[in-house]
């Protein structure tokens, strides 16, 4: 059948011509539309990066602040209103904060707070391995009690230009008693928030196992006897049982409560019968330092001998001392010394804790030139032992000196002066202080077993002795 080319099925070119235009305006818009989804991932993948970018930022913010209250389990105070963080034992100001295991001696933690009014303050305790890093141990492995407490004791100051709140804690106590030897921090926070940390401080329990014999003598390397001191040491575990002393048993060596040299991971040269004999050439030697400087601001009524002025000021009392020699190169001269520590005293007033103000001690060390790429400390127990940023000099080119200006509790203080390149973690004295073999110095060895039935590093043997001669 021929079919009429007007009226049949088929399509006329006039459709036929519609349809291709129709067809070609479909694919103009699809085209555009691809446009648009292209532009808007671009624009969408733009935006994402950005966000990426700002999250990153954020990231690295919260960071920075996170590090800055990041435990570390040092003695450190991350509280700028909080100072004078002391911690001893109930025996003696002077006294490291160790106690036994079960003993009658206790740790007294003490510290002020410059803020206006009382906080709500809680402590807690953290078992640590050897080398101070967490022991991973549960609270009920090493606490008995309570896993934290309300600090209770607390007194305002008075008669003083600086108002402050003082905090005392003694432990253990009766709601929480220690059940396990070795290495603890101490963490303070505020409000039970143990997020909200204010301070950490670093204390040991010992079980009095082992027996500890120490000799300190100027080292026997001929170039280095007029400047460093060897340690000798004989361990006697007794009834200690170790299947491997060598990998058992860990040996820290300190000088002069010092952390930055210490020196760790010692194996025995002999062993016999039970008994570790630690007899090394070079080894076990350190620097011989010098005697530490002094200043007494126990009053602000009268200058000691190295203060140069007592000045009042709209911010309180300013002590300024007198300018510190570098001693490098000086001969050595025995002076007196409390080997870095400090005493909180008042010859005016009855309470020291108490009534004892805050001046801002002024220390300036003359230096020709600066110590290159090397940064310059006053360190001793007023610094927590440590070499941080609040107690670092800063060199004033126009005067030739190093200075530093900090806010001190009126007692009697030790300290030194440490160096360190920026790319150490060791302080050194040859420069600042000088080094000599006859300088005396008080070492504190501690002996840690590493039992694996308790899965803890127990502190077995404890001693701290020194080689002044009377």
């Amino acid at each position: 059948m021929i079919l009429n080319k007007s009226t049949g099925p088929g399509l006329s070119p006039g459709k036929i011509l519609r349809l291709l235009i129709l067809l070609f305006i479909l694919l103009q818009i699809t085209a555009v539309t691809a446009q648009d989804d292209d532009s808007s991932k671009a624009k969408t993948s733009k935006s994402e990066k950005k966000k990426k970018k700002k999250d990153k930022k954020r990231t690295v913010q919260k960071q920075e602040y996170f590090d800055d209250k990041f435990i570390d389990y040092t003695t450190k105070i991350y509280d700028d209103q909080i100072k004078t963080l002391i911690i001893h034992t109930t025996a003696s100001e002077l006294e490291p904060p160790v106690i036994n295991l079960n003993g009658t001696e206790q740790v007294i933690l003490r510290f002020d707070d410059l803020s206006d009014d009382v906080r709500d303050l809680y402590y807690s305790f953290e078992h640590c391995t050897y080398d101070w890093k967490s022991s991973d141990l549960l609270e009920m492995d090493y606490i008995e009690g309570y896993s934290s407490d309300f600090i209770a004791n607390y007194d305002f100051s008075f008669n003083t230009v600086t108002p402050y709140v003082h905090y005392q804690l003694t432990f253990p106590n009766d709601r929480i008693n220690l059940k396990r030897s070795g290495n603890y921090i101490v963490k303070v926070f505020e409000d039970d928030d143990p997020e909200k940390i204010i301070l950490t401080a670093r204390f040991m329990v010992v079980e009095p196992i082992a027996n500890i014999e120490m000799e300190i003598m100027p080292t026997r390397v001929v170039s280095e006897r007029d400047y460093r001191q060897d340690v000798d040491l004989e361990v006697n575990l007794k009834s200690l049982e170790t299947l491997n002393p060598y990998s058992e048993i860990e040996i820290v060596v300190r000088q002069n409560f010092r952390w930055d040299n210490a020196i760790w991971n010692l194996k025995p040269s002999f062993v016999k019968n039970n008994v570790l004999t630690y007899d090394y050439q070079g080894k076990l030697t350190f620097d011989g330092t010098n005697e530490f400087r002094m200043f007494d601001a126990k009053s602000a009524r009268y200058r000691s001998d190295k203060v140069s002025d007592v000045v009042m000021m709209e911010d309180g009392y300013h002590v300024y001392l007198s300018p510190d020699p570098m001693r490098g190169f000086m001969n050595y001269s025995f002076t007196p010394d409390i080997n870095g520590r400090y005493l909180v005293k008042n010859d005016d007033m009855s309470d020291p804790h108490l009534e004892s103000d805050y001046f801002r001690v002024h220390f300036n060390l003359p230096v020709d030139a600066p110590l290159g790429s090397s940064d310059l400390y006053v360190w001793g127990q007023l610094s927590n032992w440590q070499m941080n940023k609040n107690f670092r000099l800063e060199y004033n080119p126009e005067n030739l000196t190093y200075e530093l200006d900090i806010p001190l509790k009126q007692g009697l203080y030790n300290y030194q002066y440490l160096w360190r390149s920026k790319k150490e973690n060791i302080g050194l004295t040859d420069r600042t202080e000088g080094n000599h073999s006859e300088a005396e110095n008080e070492y504190m060895v501690l002996v840690y077993f590493k039992d694996r039935s308790s899965f803890s590093d127990r502190l077995v043997g404890y001693k701290l002795d020194s080689n002044y001669e009377d």
